[in-house]
């Protein structure tokens, strides 16, 4: 079986992410993230790995629906790039609502593993 590229590689990674964050797997979430990582929400703030698995965990945040519109994968000498855009259904609160975001992450292969160290999450529609 011949080895997975590196953009292979990280679009699995970006596919396990996605797939955690749809139900709130804070297992495969705290092992994909790195403990320095930052998120940039479509709001503009900033907040880190603990505030991020807190919303999971207290269900304040929930992905609902995710439908992937279009998605780009890049990846060189242990660093990886993905941009998804996407059309989601999340409950934020008691809030419903569907939106199209995208997201541009950055990814760092650690020990073997690639790693999410940075996210930026914008609102497009």
């Amino acid at each position: 079986m011949p080895e997975l590229s590196p953009e292979q590689q990280v679009a699995g990674a970006e596919d396990a992410l996605v797939q955690a964050m749809r139900s709130a797997d804070l297992i495969t979430l705290e092992r994909l993230t790195a403990d320095d990582v930052v998120f940039t929400n479509a709001a503009g703030q900033s907040i880190g790995k603990a505030e991020d698995l807190d919303a999971y965990r207290a269900g304040r945040i929930h992905l609902d629906d995710v439908t992937v519109l279009d998605r780009q994968v890049a990846a060189h000498d242990g660093v990886g790039q993905t941009r998804m855009l996407a059309s989601v259904t999340v409950t934020d609160g008691h809030d419903q609502s569907r939106i199209t975001l995208s997201w541009e992450r950055r990814w760092e292969e650690r020990g073997g593993l690639w790693i999410l160290v940075a996210a930026d999450t914008a609102l497009t529609r």
